[in-house]
C-alpha cells in the first residue's frame, strides 16, 4: 500500500518533517480564495453559536478541508471544533496543524481505537457544544468508502451531519491511495455543504437495514457535494 503525504514527503524527524508541512500548507492557505458556493446557511448556523453538526470529507480532500475546518471555522470564526485524527503520519500532521488554528484534538480513527475516539468525540459535542471533523473513508481507505464511525457518533450525540465537498479550480494531485489533492498557490476553493439527518429508527449494528441504508445515503450525498463542489470550482464556471 502506497505511503502516506507525511511519510512520503518527510524528510527527517517525523516531529520536524510535519512541522514543515504544516508551514506549507498554513502558508499556502492564506493565498486561496476560498468561497463557500452551496450550504452556506448550515455554516452560518454555526457561525452564530448554534448547536454542534459534524463536519464530513473525504480523505482527499483533507488539505483544503483541515485549512477550511480550522484557520477559517476555528480561529477565524470563533466557533468550536474538533478534530479526529489516526496516529497515522497524515494523521500526525494534522493534528499538528490543527491545534494551531485552536482545534480540540482526539486521537483514533474507524479503523483504530474507533470505539474510545466515539466516546470522546460524544463528550466533546454534549459538553462543551464542539463539532467535530470526520474524514469518513480515513486513514487509509478504501477511498471514498464510508465507514460507519460518522454515523454512530451521529447517533451517539443527536448531531446532524454536514456533507462537505472542497474543490479547487488548480491543484497538484498526489500519487497516493486517495489521489489526494492539494490547491496550488492563488487557487479557487469552492466548498459545498449539504445537511444529513440519520434515520429516525436507525439500527445498533453494521447489518442492520437502516445502518446499511444509512450508509449508501451518506457516502452517495458525500460524493455528490464533491463532484458538486468540483463542477462549481472548474476554470471557466
Amino acid at each position: 500500500m502506497r505511503a502516506d503525504i507525511a511519510t512520503r514527503l518527510k524528510r527527517g524527524p517525523t516531529a520536524l518533517a510535519t512541522t514543515l508541512l504544516g508551514w506549507l500548507v498554513e502558508a499556502l492557505g492564506r493565498t486561496w480564495r476560498i468561497e463557500v458556493a452551496e450550504g452556506r446557511e448550515h455554516l452560518n448556523a454555526l457561525f452564530a453559536g448554534g448547536p454542534p453538526a459534524i463536519l464530513a470529507f473525504w480523505h482527499d480532500r483533507v488539505i483544503p478541508g483541515a485549512y477550511f475546518t480550522g484557520a477559517g471555522m476555528a480561529r477565524g470564526k470563533g466557533v468550536d471544533v474538533t478534530a479526529l485524527t489516526s496516529g497515522s503520519g497524515d494523521g500526525e500532521l494534522v493534528a499538528r496543524i490543527m491545534r494551531r488554528w485552536g482545534a480540540r484534538i482526539v486521537r483514533g480513527s474507524s479503523s483504530a481505537g474507533g470505539r474510545e475516539a466515539m466516546w470522546a468525540l460524544r463528550t466533546v459535542v454534549r459538553r462543551h457544544g464542539s463539532s467535530p471533523i470526520l474524514v469518513p473513508d480515513g486513514p487509509r481507505g478504501p477511498a471514498r468508502l464510508l465507514k460507519r464511525g460518522v454515523l454512530v457518533l451521529a447517533r451517539m450525540s443527536g448531531a446532524p451531519i454536514l456533507a462537505m465537498g472542497l474543490a479547487s479550480d488548480r491543484h497538484w494531485r498526489l500519487d497516493s491511495w486517495d489521489r489526494m489533492t492539494i490547491p496550488k498557490p492563488f487557487a479557487r476553493v469552492r466548498v459545498c455543504v449539504r445537511r444529513f439527518e440519520v434515520g429516525r429508527h436507525a439500527g445498533e449494528g453494521p447489518d442492520c437495514d437502516s445502518d446499511r441504508e444509512d450508509r449508501q445515503r451518506l457516502e452517495s450525498l458525500l460524493n455528490e457535494v464533491t463532484r458538486r463542489a468540483d463542477d462549481v470550482a472548474a476554470p471557466g464556471a
